[in-house]
């Protein structure tokens, strides 16, 4: 490994943490505490709760580049550890740090706050060992994952409803994402026999799955104003996701090649950071 300065090492640290991906787990939380009937906000529970689920986020992107080293040399060779800016027993070491950090901070929240954070931090280090290349079932593992970040929150704040139907939400939308970059990886998953959806399914059906998805998620996006739990401005922030949702599903009827699929894939993300806001939005009283 070439030698860095302690500032080049805190950049890789970072970079394997993968920064905008925990600042969204971190936003989920932020979401989750306003998107609440009015009451008195706990800041110290804010707090922790997003301490111990960006720290357990973090670690789940490091073990993830441990144990995908091999593919990465081919598909992102300029990742810190392909490129040599870290070895694999410093990236494990960092990886159980956060981990240890997050379940430690979970502690000081409510029991099933714990729980799901602990089981959450096993299913993480066992996604990447084993579950990432089971196929479809990993893309639903993932994803379970990143809605379990609202329910994580809800628990928290003892609001259970918020916390499921940003849960839904969460969930059909980072399935549609997991299946693009799995269509995005093709070429590497190929070569290391990973049994993912488009080299199980093929295109054409990991097409119409993200599609399917996305449209789940263009239905029940009404249902938090319907039912009378978010206000009107959120209804409105919630079509403009649903606009971007839309936009993807039409992008890939048009084209399927590499470019479009990479161009949708970063889309899911903006429509999700967009749908989070409508949520932020539609606590606001009128």
């Amino acid at each position: 490994m070439a030698r860095q300065s302690f500032i080049d090492k805190i950049k890789t640290l970072v970079d394997i943490s993968r920064p905008l991906n925990v600042a969204m787990v971190v936003f989920a939380v932020v979401v989750t505490h306003f998107a609440r009937p009015p009451g008195p906000l706990h800041l110290e529970i804010l707090i922790a709760t997003s301490i111990a689920a960006a720290f357990i986020a973090a670690a789940g992107n490091a073990i993830n580049d441990y144990y995908d080293v091999f593919i990465d040399r081919i598909n992102r060779p300029d990742r810190p550890l392909p490129s040599g800016k870290i070895t694999l027993r410093g990236i494990w070491a960092y990886a159980f740090a956060l981990f240890a950090i997050g379940i430690m901070v979970s502690l000081l929240l409510p029991f099933w706050s714990f729980l799901i954070a602990f089981t959450n931090a096993f299913l993480l280090a066992i996604y990447a060992y084993r579950l990432k290349r089971s196929g479809f079932f990993g893309d639903l593992i993932i994803s379970y994952l990143v809605a379990s970040v609202f329910i994580f929150a809800g628990t928290a704040i003892g609001n259970l409803e918020i916390g499921f139907i940003l849960a839904i939400a969460a969930f059909f939308t980072n399935t549609a994402r997991e299946v693009l970059k799995d269509l995005e990886d093709i070429k590497g998953d190929k070569m290391f026999g990973a049994r993912t959806l488009p080299l199980m399914a093929g295109k054409k059906n990991s097409i119409i799955t993200v599609s399917s998805f996305l449209i789940i998620s263009i239905l029940v996006s009404p249902f938090p104003y319907t039912l009378g739990i978010l206000t009107y401005p959120y209804l409105v922030m919630a079509f403009a996701a649903d606009g971007i949702f839309v936009y993807i599903i039409y992008l890939l009827r048009k084209s399927t090649d590499l470019r479009t699929i990479s161009k949708t894939q970063r889309l899911v993300k903006f429509g999700a950071l967009v749908g989070l806001v409508a949520f932020l939005v539609g606590a606001i009283p009128f």
